[in-house]
């Protein structure tokens, strides 16, 4: 061993006695650093410096030294800060890729106050590749800066060429799942990007649809948390990642952007852990198992790729979603082979694999429970709050067709009043249902199927048209006089 090897190492010693809690290789981290930043040191001189820095030669009795190797915590950390530094569990990793010019890893990094994003740029993810990192490795990260998330506002933690990385050798620290939030948290908090934790309660299957950029793969996944449900969709080159999910396995994503009750990937996001189903898992993915149900078929909605039967158990109404087109019309009854059930905003909604609906054969007749409303009767109430109910009544005014933001993208929409007697109500419906009441005349009486009356924000009761909404046109304006 040279002389100043033997010299550095003495040093070293001393200096990890002076500071316990430093972590052999985070010093050594510091030593390197310094030696970048200058050529004319050694690794003697660099330590030197570190350990003046850490404080290591402050007399007895003098101030504390400001310590420049303190570490932040996670919640203390905002935009713009240049030179930071901190330590963590990992608890997702993604990469190194190739994006553009840069070579990138990706990786959540958690202490006992929160978690943040942390991106690692090109030799220094090459390096950190190296380590061998995996989840609840505990690390420290030297010199990284910090910049906001534009999506989030969130500051988010950069580790450039003068950064670096430590893995620490310690045992113990936060369990890498404890930084997901279970999904039905996440749905009460609100819209916004969140790394969440659910089961899943159906895989989907992967199909290809027209996009303005092409065809693209598409998978919907059913999650359900403790709390609620979702729909997560994975497009494109996603799908097959997570295309061999199972029903009953527990998945913590990173990242997810949360909207309603709909689910998405952002570029960040991160597929971290996979759990195979366990008996809680199953217990839940079983309490939302259909299996032998005979429902009355009401009404029958068709989209571009399913077939849905507004249907009934003579009590409650059920929306029946199957893949493609059997040959089912309403007043028919259906069994319900095998599905899963969902609740969307408090909705039953049955979800069928292909083959899983076929129409009865031996059943005992169901009837159809009175879903009619009355228009008097809800504008006497003094609170009127009904789902899934009908309407009928005289369109007896109507706005133009509007074009509004909204932030899923500009949507038409149109408000209308509908008249019984001497009472009316008013209502309002979007997109394809705003183009469909804009073609009916003024005067015409129309029954409308399967709406929900809710209070607006005038404290009065308004009809609320859906996307799965029927308009049905019972009389055209002045046909009943030409008629006589």
């Amino acid at each position: 061993m040279s002389d100043e090897l033997k010299e550095y190492s003495k040093l070293l010693e001393r200096v990890l006695a002076r500071f316990p809690e430093l972590s052999r290789e985070e010093v050594e981290a510091m030593v390197e650093a310094k030696m970048r930043e200058s050529s004319l040191l050694n690794r003697v001189g660099a330590l030197l410096l570190v350990a003046e820095e850490l404080g290591a030669f402050r007399e007895e009795g003098e101030p504390e030294a400001r310590d420049l190797k303190t570490y932040t915590r996670i919640e203390k950390l905002v935009p713009g800060l240049r030179d930071v530094s901190v330590r963590g569990v990992v608890y997702a990793l993604s990469g190194p890729i190739d994006v553009r010019d840069h070579r990138i890893m990706r990786l959540k990094l958690g202490d006992e106050t929160g978690g943040i994003a942390v991106t690692i740029w090109d030799e220094k993810a090459d390096e950190a590749a190296r380590l061998g990192l995996k989840l609840g490795d505990q690390i420290a990260i030297l010199h990284a800066y910090t910049r906001e998330r534009i999506e989030t506002g969130r500051p988010e933690l950069h580790v450039g060429r003068n950064g670096e990385i430590t893995k620490l050798e310690e045992a113990g620290g936060p369990d890498p799942r404890s930084f997901y939030l279970d999904l039905g948290e996440a749905l009460i908090s609100g819209d916004g990007v969140y790394d969440i934790k659910a089961v899943v309660l159906d895989p989907g299957r992967e199909r290809r649809v027209d996009t303005r950029y092409g065809e693209a793969a598409v998978r919907e996944i059913r999650l359900i948390g403790e709390t609620g449900e979702a729909r997560l969709t994975v497009w494109r080159d996603r799908v097959e990642e997570f295309g061999d999910l199972e029903q009953g396995e527990t998945i913590y994503v990173t990242d997810v952007r949360v909207e309603g009750y709909r689910l998405s990937l952002t570029p960040r996001s991160i597929l971290a852990i996979r759990e195979k189903p366990s008996e809680e898992a199953l217990r839940m993915v079983g309490e939302k198992k259909v299996e032998g149900l005979v429902l009355r078929v009401l009404d029958v909605i068709e989209t571009p790729t399913t077939s849905i039967y507004v249907s009934t158990d003579g009590d409650k109404i059920f929306r029946v979603q199957v893949p493609g087109r059997p040959d089912i019309k309403p007043g028919d009854h259906i069994l319900v082979k095998e599905a899963v059930v969902e609740e969307r905003r408090g909705k039953p909604r049955i979800i069928c694999r292909e083959g899983g609906v076929e129409r009865a054969e031996e059943f005992e007749e169901i009837k159809p429970p009175n879903r009619l409303v009355e228009i008097p009767e809800i504008i006497s109430r003094e609170r009127a709050e009904f789902s899934d109910v009908i309407v009928e009544g005289i369109l007896y005014t109507k706005t133009q067709l509007m074009t509004l933001k909204t932030r899923f993208g500009e949507a038409e929409k149109i408000s209308f009043w509908l008249k019984e007697g001497d009472a009316a109500i008013q209502g309002s419906a979007w997109r394809s249902k705003a183009r469909e009441i804009n073609e009916i005349r003024e005067g015409s009486r129309v029954r409308l199927k399967w709406v929900d009356v809710r209070m607006n924000f005038l404290n009065e009761p308004e009809i609320q048209v859906g996307n799965e909404t029927v308009i049905e046109v019972l009389e055209e304006a002045g046909q009943s006089s030409e008629k006589g």
